[in-house]
């Protein structure tokens, strides 16, 4: 195999193969509705599976590239970052709640307002660790002409459950189909754009960038895992979610490992 890097369309396309399973389980979702319990399993699952992500395939890439203390900074600036947005998204559905304009979000119950702050906090978290993941794709083909197997498999698997999960939320919390579908479109494009301007823009970037892009989405996918996937699945399936949470775990580590 040559040294030489990969293409544009190599660091687009390998993005879009990682990230458009989201989209697709959001469609599954809101179509088939899975019961709160089956969406807990797939996100205990996924919960596993980022953890293993962020620690072997984005912190870990981060210390080799850039050292230590870059990792630590851009780990810490994704955790506040998703922080701050999943903040103002709550904020700003608080000011909305009476208004006659808003979707009927005045008329929610609190079940019905908890899923829907649920389901979005996983699709900002989508975009906050997607975006930054799919920029260390588009670096990643810089200097190889194929990006680890292991991060596309793991980012593609883990998009299932958190598309799946607030695709059924989001419906079940009144959002029209069109809407959930053209939100998570937009997490979609935006990533795959991402990686393809970070191909190009990044090509004469210091060590010190990368890593730290690198970083930030380990932390984005840290803050998401902590404050909207492990709480919800833990929700309904309790003890459970040790179990499949570990088994996702496993399953991307044997991933990374064998595949790397």
């Amino acid at each position: 195999m040559s040294n030489a890097g990969g293409t544009l369309f190599d660091a687009m396309y390998w993005s879009f193969v990682a990230m458009v399973p989201v989209l697709i389980a959001a469609w599954l979702g809101l179509s088939i509705m899975p019961s709160r319990r089956i969406s807990a399993f797939f996100l205990a699952l996924s919960a596993g599976m980022l953890i293993a992500l962020l620690s072997y395939d984005l912190v870990e890439e981060a210390f080799r590239v850039a050292g230590i203390w870059i990792a630590l900074f851009g780990f810490m600036a994704g955790l506040f970052a998703y922080i701050g947005a999943n903040q103002i998204v709550a904020q700003v559905g608080v000011r909305r709640r009476h208004s006659a304009n808003c979707g009927g979000i005045g008329h929610l119950t609190p079940d019905q307002q908890k899923e829907r702050n649920t389901a979005m906090a996983l699709v900002i978290g989508a975009a906050l660790d997607g975006i930054p993941e799919s920029m260390s794709i588009g670096i990643s083909f810089l200097e190889n002409p194929l990006v680890s197997s292991s991060v596309i498999l793991a980012v593609a698997v883990a998009n299932i459950p958190e598309g799946l999960a607030s695709g059924a939320g989001l419906k079940r919390s009144g959002v029209s189909r069109l809407t959930i579908l053209a939100v998570w479109l937009s997490v979609v494009v935006v990533c795959v754009l991402s990686s393809g301007i970070a191909f190009v823009v990044m090509e004469d970037a210091p060590n010190a960038i990368k890593g730290l892009v690198t970083a930030f989405a380990g932390g984005g996918v840290m803050a998401m895992t902590f404050q909207a996937v492990i709480p919800e699945a833990y929700e309904e399936i309790k003890d459970w979610l040790s179990v499949i949470g570990g088994s996702g775990f496993a399953i991307a580590f044997l991933v990374s490992h064998l595949f790397h």
